[in-house]
Parts: C-alpha cells; structure tokens; sequence
C-alpha cells in the first residue's frame, strides 16, 4: 500500500491549483503535434515516397492504437499509483518524439508515433484521476472543466503555428518542439503532482491482451470503414475477431477477483449515460469537424489559411465555454448542465446546416460557435460524473474507459461523415451531412436525462 495521504483529507486550493495547471500542461505538451501533423502530411509523402492516404496513417494509426490502452493506463494508473503514470508516461512519449524526428521511413514513423501516442494517453486517465483526488466532491466538476481546456487548447494551438512552422523549419522540427515541451511538462509534474493511493491487485495479463487486441481490431474497422484502398475482407475479419474478443474479454473478466473493467460498472446509470452520451457527441463533433473545411473551401471558396481561422472560432468557444459547463453544473447539477450543452451543440449543427443551405457565412458562424459552446458546456459534467459512479481506487480505471468511448465515438464519426461526404449532391447534400450531425447529437438527450443526480448537494 502507498503512504500517500486520503483522496482530498484536507482541501489545499493553491496547491488544486498547481495541480490542475500540471494536468492541464501535460495535455497540451503532448497533444498540439496532432493537428500540427495534419499540414505536413503532403510533406512527409513526398520525402518517404508514399500516397498522402498512407501518410495520414501517422495521424489515425496511433490514435486509435492510443484509444484502445486508455482503460489499461487507467487500471495502471489505479495499482500503482497515478503520479508514476503520469510522469512515465509523458516522459515516455517524449523519448519516442525525439525518435520520430529521427525517422528513416514511414514505417518508423508510424512505429514512433503509436509509441509516443500510447504513452501520452497517460495525459487523460490518469490527470482526472488525480484531479478527482485532489479536489473534493463539490469542487470536481468545476476543476475538470478547466483541465479540459487542454484538449481544445493543444488543437487551436496546432492549427495556429502548423503551417508557419512546417513551412519554416520542416515537419521534424514538430517532434523537437513536443520533446522539448515534454521535459518542460515532466519537470511541473514532478514538482506538484502527488502520489494517489495504490490498489493491491493482480495486473490482468490475459484480459489486458484481449482487451487491447480487440479493441484495436474494432477501432481499425472504423478507422478504414471509409478508406477504399483496404480490402472488405480484411474489415470484415477484423471487425468479426474485435467482437468475438470483446464477448471473450467480458466472460473472462466475470471470473476473476481483479478484473481491469468490474462488470458490475457496466450496471451504473452514472457510468453508462455519461459514456453513451459522451459517445454520441464526440461523434457528431469530430464527424461535422472534417466536413466543414470542405464547406468553407469547396462551397464558399475560401482559401485553406481562411478556412483554418475560421475554424477557430469553434475551438476557442469550446475552450473558453469548458469553465463555463463547470460552473453550470456545480451550481445547477451535472444533468442539466450536460442538457444544456447537448440542445447547444445540437442547435449549432443545425445553424451550419442552415447556413450552408441559405448560402450565409455568418449563419454558419453562428453555427460554428454554438457548436463549440455547448460541447465545451457538456464534457466537464460528463467526466466528472463518473467519479460518483465508481470509489476513488477505480478513478482511472473508469477515466479510461469515459475517455475511450470518446475516442470511439470520435472516430467512428470521422468515417461516418468521411463515407457520408463521399455520396454525390442529390443523394446526399451537404446541409444534410450537419442536419444528421444535429440529430446524433440530439440523441445524447436521452443518456444525459437519466443522469442520476442523488448525489448533488446545491452549493450554498
């Protein structure tokens, strides 16, 4: 057992504070040479000699290798203490960025890249995990809402320095600036963050396995759903082995004392609604998120440097609207503040799709912030829910899992809408595309009612 002190015995705020600003760096550290990669793609094709289809796999490759360990970072994360993991593993992918920049082929690249992305997925599971810890019921929500500024941060942050710095200094000198703000990023965290409490158990090695590989399986599929230059074949046998792996996995985990997912988590409304919810909204934000610049580029003619900025009006209200659903929530209740994030989103999808229709940019602006505003309204309740679901020796455990759901929904969005793009005019028109996004998201409704809210204590 850890020597460390009791989940948030005595409530330090500064000392919240710095924790949550070490959270919140290791995130962006890690996470702003995904976007920026997204520029150079063309880059890396023609110096490797590949198709710009097969460059993109240094991008999706590891994010969906990355999704699939989340649940096992967590698990990690709660036996041998969240600290470790955190720092181990940004430490980790920083290694592994330095090694990308020295990359001789587009293999390694890939190789290097699902290591550093695998390892940066501690970032996630086990931030929350200390954050739940450190900060007390009441003040959770709230804390979380700042901390997940990081992810909409890195990507504005991306998409405002991709393409002067790849045309400046090449897409290698990407992988210099994450190792360089990875050591920075270790350094905080080896000063502020404390040590969770350990969880005696046995590491499920045979669960772990079958987990991982048929999560890897699934995500693929739904990675090359939309990807024409891969065989039916070989997305029906992976889709087929990640099923027959997950009924595995789940018949195996019922019969052993330390299972990496207890089953009777999956009995939890605070656990289920929150991750089907979070699901359905990834979903339609990531699906709308790569048919808007064929929009603005396509059908309002903007150029590609436009089109980005304009983007941005999205990713800075989702960034700025995360402590906003925090404070919602705190005072209101998480369910109603998911609610009110859901009907927002859902009716910024709707004013794109109106606005694409009726040939309006600032409709479609419009549109575009409230897209932005209500998913940065809906997360922070979402994630911080869940720590009334589970006692504090599974927080990363059932982190993970929140955070793979969105990764799932995240790219079975991407494909979805990518296949959807594909389909010609009169089949398929393009206010269509966002009116569906507008209805999945809508559809988060439902989850997001059945939020049990027996815990909530209005603040006085």
């Amino acid at each position: 057992m850890s020597d460390a002190p009791p989940a948030s015995a005595s409530y330090d705020a500064a000392r919240a504070q710095k924790v949550l600003w070490a959270g919140m760096i290791g995130m962006l550290a890690t996470g702003f040479s995904f976007t920026i990669l997204t520029v150079a793609l063309n880059l890396i094709a023609v110096e490797f000699g590949v198709s710009e289809a097969f460059a993109a796999w240094t991008v999706s490759a590891p994010m969906l290798v990355s999704a699939a360990a989340l649940p096992v970072i967590g698990k990690l994360g709660d036996m041998f203490g969240h600290r470790r993991i955190f720092i181990g593993g940004i430490l980790g992918s920083t290694v592994f960025a330095f090694l990308c920049m020295l990359a001789w082929d587009i293999w390694s690249l890939i190789a290097f890249r699902v290591m550093s992305m695998v390892l940066a997925g501690a970032t996630g599971p086990s931030a929350m995990a200390i954050l739940f810890h450190v900060y007390p019921p009441h003040h959770r929500t709230q804390a979380i809402s700042w901390w997940s500024m990081g992810g909409p941060g890195a990507a504005a942050l991306g998409l405002v320095l991709g393409g002067p710095f790849v045309e400046l200094l090449g897409w290698r000198s990407v992988f210099l600036l994450q190792a360089a703000t990875g050591i920075g990023a270790v350094i905080l965290a080896w000063r502020v963050l404390p040590e969770t409490p350990r969880q005696p158990a046995k590491f499920d090695h045979v669960g772990n396995l079958i987990l991982l590989v048929s999560l890897s399986c699934l995500l693929f599929v739904i990675g090359a759903f939309a990807e024409p230059g891969i065989a039916l074949v070989y997305k029906v046998m992976a889709g087929g082995l990640g099923l027959l792996g997950l009924a595995l996995f789940l018949i195996y985990e019922a019969q052993i004392s330390d299972p990496i997912v207890p089953p009777a988590l999956f009995r939890q409304r605070n656990f289920n609604a929150p991750v089907i919810a979070n699901f359905l909204l990834q979903m339609s934000y990531l699906g709308a998120l790569i048919a808007t610049p064929l929009v603005l580029i396509d059908y309002f003619g903007y150029s590609v440097s436009v089109a980005a900025i304009l983007m941005l009006t999205r990713t800075f209200s989702l960034t700025l609207a995360s402590p906003l659903g925090g404070l919602i929530a705190t005072q209101l209740g998480e369910r109603f503040g998911t609610i009110t994030g859901v009907v927002l989103q859902t009716g910024g999808l709707c004013l794109v799709a109106a606005g694409v229709y009726v040939t309006s940019v600032p409709v479609l602006l419009l549109g575009l912030v409230l897209q932005g505003v209500g998913h940065g309204i809906a997360m922070p309740p979402l994630a911080s829910i869940i720590a009334t679901a589970v006692p504090p020796a599974q927080f990363g455990m059932a982190s993970g899992m929140s955070r793979l759901a969105g990764q799932v929904g995240s790219s079975f969005g991407l494909s979805l809408f990518g296949v959807l793009l594909t389909l010609p005019e009169e089949v398929m028109s393009l206010p269509m595309i966002f009116a569906i996004g507008g209805g999945i998201a809508l559809l988060a409704l439902l989850p997001a009612s059945a939020l049990s809210m027996r815990h909530w204590q209005k603040p006085a």
